[in-house]
């Protein structure tokens, strides 16, 4: 899997995650709502380091 892959599948999560804190907050379920942003968020965090595909590597 390449890295690019990867990162499309995280950005799918994060899209998730958002949707799931949405639900989770019409259903009155704030801490499930919290939890799922803060993951959410957390991914995002991630992303901002993971190199793409066509970055150097650093040796």
């Amino acid at each position: 899997m390449t890295k690019d892959e990867t990162r499309k599948i995280l950005l799918d999560d994060i899209d998730n995650f958002r949707s799931k804190s949405e639900y989770y907050k019409s259903l009155h379920l704030f801490e499930a709502a919290k939890y799922a942003n803060n993951l959410a968020s957390n991914i995002e965090l991630a992303l901002t380091t993971m190199p793409s595909d066509d970055d150097q590597e650093i040796s």
